[in-house]
């Protein structure tokens, strides 16, 4: 038995799966702003799904870096399940999901980026999480949204995030209904995936999360708009919206425990 976890700043999400190739109906809850009572949650969570038995296999948990930060989060969780016990970034989980079983299928180099309360990515490569030394941070690029007489710098996460769209508004991105804010706004998405994809250079590029459903960002707009800026390649990757939902993480952490077996 495994037990998975998606835990991003705003919900959790947790199952078991019996065979390591399908999950239970996950449990969703809001995720705790403190770390005790997030620990807490996710036990009495195990708890209810296993009927209170113990793990007998590996457990996998996506982990946004800015949830829980300082907190002892792996030694915790390695003294409640065990030796076994493997943590990732939570992002980078959704974009093996849709590597394996969601829109990046049959592609060998893959990029996935979210932008939902935060941005987030990560590339994906022959099927599995790159290499990396410190993580993936696509949402802390540095762009140039002003004018070269009036420079605005700032980070993409800055500009099209949740958090920072709501801080620019003054109320949530889901009540913004005004065609021209989200396309301005496509704007500076259109950049930063710009940079995102000279850099990592992958074959496929999957959007996904929260500012990607109506009202919010358009894909195809977004494409369209990565064609005009993107001109040094003969082609372009291929652009596809995310299919598995807000259960991609779950199916990345199937994968990366499948991996690693």
């Amino acid at each position: 038995m495994y037990f998975l976890g998606d835990i991003g700043r705003t919900k959790m999400r947790l199952t078991i799966s019996t065979d390591g190739e399908r999950f239970a109906e996950p449990v969703i809850k809001p995720t705790p702003p403190d770390f005790d009572q997030g620990l807490v949650l996710i036990k009495d969570v195990f708890s209810q799904l296993t009927g209170g038995d113990k793990l007998s296999g590996r457990a996998c948990f996506g982990l946004s870096r800015r949830v829980w930060p300082n907190s002892p989060i792996m030694a915790s969780l390695t003294e409640v399940f065990g030796e076994h016990v493997s943590l990732e970034n939570d992002t980078a989980l959704v974009g093996l999901g849709e590597n394996h079983a969601g829109a990046g299928q049959g592609s060998e180099i893959m990029v996935y980026v979210t932008v939902s309360t935060g941005v987030g990515g990560v590339k994906i490569s022959r099927g599995r999480i790159d290499e990396n030394a410190l993580g993936f941070e696509p949402g802390q690029q540095i762009i140039n949204a002003g004018s070269i007489s009036k420079p605005i710098l700032g980070r993409l996460e800055d500009y099209v995030s949740g958090e920072a769209i709501e801080k620019q508004f003054g109320r949530p991105p889901r009540e913004i209904v005004d065609e021209k804010i989200w396309s301005d706004l496509s704007h500076s998405l259109a950049i930063g995936l710009t940079n995102t994809l000279l850099h990592w250079s992958p074959d496929c590029l999957v959007l996904g999360g929260s500012m990607f459903k109506s009202p919010g960002f358009r894909v195809d707009e977004v494409a369209q708009l990565i064609r005009r800026y993107l001109t040094i390649f003969p082609e372009l990757p291929t652009i596809k919206p995310a299919i598995l939902g807000e259960f991609g993480g779950l199916h990345g952490a199937l994968v990366y425990l499948r991996q690693r077996s």
